[in-house]
């Protein structure tokens, strides 16, 4: 049973409320480590709004998004300089800090997972909106940067936003997508100069709508905010960065046992007679998910040999594939669900095989979570 609009809006309200007291809750419970306050201590605080618009700050990101959106929310909260040295960083345990700084990634990341939420129960069924919330919530991403007063949440958010936007066009056509997801890359193009690749790919998975979309469409969908990338990545500070973990930075972004579904999926999709399948579309978000892990090894594989690195590879720059990977397994479940539903057994042995890996990843990220000890400083 799927929900109209208005049920659909309210439910996810629901959910985003509970997600926004949970973030609140880890934000207490995690310390504000050096990325954070580094970039609150030399660009968020003590900079003008001018200084971050004209690169005078010194992150080695110069897109101004997520700068901006922090600033003004400290501003509001008139949380000002921290009582430490940027030059000497170490995690920090400032109750008040922790909160107010992390309330932006908190919003984003919750809005993202609620969006996931309403866009199933939405066009699919409210069980699979569900489903689709467990899936993302044993993401490693999720937890690693819920509550991180770093660009990541935004950048997470506003992927998960292109990637419902592209889908939306083709399972509800009426729909109109060009303006929201124009807006959607020109964030996108404010937040990171990377997030080029992911325009990149939207604008082939448009090309495959022949006729759709004239070409001044395109170029205002995709050519500007890539125009707009390049350009702040012109004044990003550039580092040498290796590859030295090649499977576990992936697998932070794309589970591995999900890959092996997918497969299934696919050769299930081609092989099952067409009497047996009551849905097939999902079947078109594969060549977007391909197209974004695709990009994601080339760029693991991109920096594989550097020589003299300034730094390693973090998982978190390839944290754009986790919406997608997340909405894939959803997809695919769902298909797979509704293809064998005609057959008890199978019907039943698909699930507990869909809801076991689901169940197995997440009590491999909480035990890893619990491991690093990433939520366990309880406030005082």
């Amino acid at each position: 049973m799927r929900f109209n609009h208005l049920k659909s809006l309210y439910l996810s309200g629901i959910v985003f409320l509970l997600l926004l007291a949970i973030g609140f809750l880890l934000s207490e419970r995690k310390l504000l480590w050096n990325d954070e306050l580094y970039s609150q201590q030399t660009a968020i605080t003590v900079d003008s709004y001018a200084d971050i618009l004209s690169f005078k700050f010194p992150d080695g990101n110069k897109n101004p998004l997520f700068y901006i959106i922090q600033k003004t929310v400290c501003n509001i909260f008139s949380l000002h300089k921290l009582a430490i040295s940027p030059h000497h960083l170490r995690p920090t345990r400032d109750i008040p800090a922790q909160i107010i700084m992390r309330i932006p990634s908190n919003i984003y990341i919750s809005l993202a997972l609620s969006l996931i939420f309403y866009f199933f129960s939405r066009f699919y069924s409210v069980f699979i909106a569900f489903y689709a919330l467990g899936v993302a919530l044993v993401s490693p991403m999720v937890w690693m940067y819920w509550v991180e007063a770093r660009p990541y949440p935004l950048w997470f958010l506003l992927t998960t936003i292109q990637l419902l936007l592209l889908y939306c066009r083709r399972i509800a056509p009426e729909i109109e997508i060009v303006k929201p997801l124009l807006l959607v890359h020109l964030l996108l193009a404010f937040t990171s100069s990377a997030s080029m690749i992911q325009i990149s790919i939207a604008f082939l998975i448009l090309l495959c709508w022949k006729g759709k979309y004239n070409k001044m469409q395109l170029g205002l969908i995709c050519a500007v905010p890539i125009g707009i990338a390049l350009f702040y990545n012109f004044f990003n500070l550039s580092f040498k960065i290796k590859t030295y973990l090649f499977s576990s930075n992936l697998f932070d972004a794309v589970m591995p046992e999900r890959l092996f579904v997918y497969v299934i999926y696919a050769l299930t999709a081609w092989a099952l007679p067409k009497k047996y399948k009551t849905s097939s579309g999902n079947i078109f978000f594969l060549l977007i998910f391909l197209l974004f892990l695709a990009s994601g090894l080339f760029i693991l594989l991109m920096d594989l040999n550097t020589k003299n690195s300034d730094f390693g590879f973090f998982s978190r720059y390839l944290i754009y594939i986790a919406p997608a990977d997340i909405l894939m397994y959803s997809l695919a479940s769902f298909d797979l669900f509704q293809w064998s539903r005609k057959n008890t057994w199978i019907y039943i042995n698909v699930s507990i095989f869909l809801g076991g890996l689901v169940i197995m990843r997440g009590l491999m990220t909480y035990r890893a979570i619990l491991g690093e000890a990433t939520y366990l400083h309880v406030p005082g």
